[in-house]
């Protein structure tokens, strides 16, 4: 693996799914630009503090005291798991602690499901969708009536 990488473009997280401990995030393509579509993906996440999107990002691994740092805030044992660092910015650092990362190019259209993990559909984070209705309200009914 080549770390660390940067993207100097848009992106986003495109969907986290719990039940496989996967993060992906997506760079939307851009023929006007020149812009593939690009993804990079966690797995095996065991750990996480990141944004929802980035206007560029470079990805790489913990140095010494930063993964001590990590390692002393989560006691489990980590097996396979690494520390990646997601650096946005002078100050604005994120992490995921994760067993592997990978990313890809891919002429694919926007709205397209991703190529990375294709084999299921995957629910995708829209954090510019109108918000769900309010729960209907609950009456609370005594048992037995009297």
């Amino acid at each position: 693996m080549d770390l660390p990488v940067s993207f100097e473009r848009p992106l986003r997280l495109f969907t986290y799914v719990i039940a496989h401990s996967q993060v992906l995030f997506r760079g939307e393509g851009d023929t006007d630009a020149g812009l593939t579509t690009v993804e990079i993906l966690f797995t095996d996440v065991g750990a996480l503090s990141i944004r929802d999107h980035y206007q560029s990002l470079t990805i790489r691994l913990a140095t010494g005291p930063e993964e001590e740092q990590l390692r002393a805030a989560d006691r489990r044992p980590w097996h396979d798991w690494r520390a990646f660092i997601l650096e946005a910015g002078p100050g604005s650092n994120g992490h995921v602690i994760a067993g592997g990362m990978f990313w890809a190019e891919s002429s694919a259209p926007p709205g397209y499901r991703s190529f990375l993990i294709p084999s299921y559909d995957l629910p995708q984070f829209c954090p510019d969708r109108p918000p769900l209705p309010s729960d209907p309200a609950t009456i609370y009914t005594p048992y037995p009536r009297r």
